[in-house]
């Protein structure tokens, strides 16, 4: 006769072992969460050292540029100025070429243009050009072409400058256009200052002829 101790041991002995061995799915899909987590992170951090190496690119960038801004000497003052003298330089050839060309066949329009590219006792002493000067120079029937060939400018402020001008004059026969022109080149010095925003002629001082 077998004990009630004894069958409870002998069902007991007859239970499956396997299955507090079996592998938990909740431990799984966690690992798998984990997994996927730490890829996003990743991805992310290798985004954003991207973006952190361009940026640094862009600041080194404009640093070089301000550093060779620099260290040329091409500061804004700098350029200003270089702007202000190439604008001088222009504005003085144009009106020394004005003031050396006429044409005997219209005085009138000749002058006038002198005037407009002068100011002060300058521009006074040109529309006070007499009757008699003006018939002497009908009478001659020349016709002056001038051409600027050279140009610099000496001395530069705000509003005023000066610049030495090497001009070339071509004078013709208005009236025979078959006579060969005389051609003289000759120096002189302009003093230009501003009016109105504009840069204008207040005197021509004529330092010699240079010789060909």
């Amino acid at each position: 006769m077998i004990g009630p101790d004894v069958e409870e041991r002998a069902i007991d002995s007859e239970e499956p072992q396997a299955v507090e061995d079996a592998p938990s799915t909740e431990t799984s899909a966690e690992g798998d969460g984990t997994s996927g987590d730490e890829g996003r992170r990743s991805g992310e951090l290798v985004r954003v050292l991207e973006l952190a190496v361009l940026l640094l690119a862009v600041v080194l960038l404009a640093w070089g540029v301000v550093s060779w801004v620099r260290a040329t000497g091409h500061d804004d003052a700098e350029v200003a100025r270089a702007e202000l003298r190439d604008k001088v330089l222009i504005t003085a050839r144009s009106h020394v070429e004005t003031l050396n060309t006429l044409d005997s066949r219209d005085l009138e329009g000749g002058l006038k243009k002198w005037e407009s590219v002068s100011t002060g006792t300058f521009k006074d002493q040109l529309a006070a050009t007499t009757k008699e000067t003006r018939d002497l120079l009908a009478d001659q029937g020349k016709s002056s072409t001038a051409k600027v060939v050279d140009a610099g400018v000496i001395d530069l402020k705000d509003d005023s400058a000066t610049v030495i001008a090497v001009v070339e004059v071509s004078v013709a026969d208005a009236e025979d256009p078959t006579v060969k022109p005389t051609v003289k080149r000759s120096r002189f010095t302009v003093d230009l200052t501003k009016v109105g925003g504009k840069w204008l002629v207040e005197s021509l001082l004529f330092i010699g002829v240079d010789v060909q």
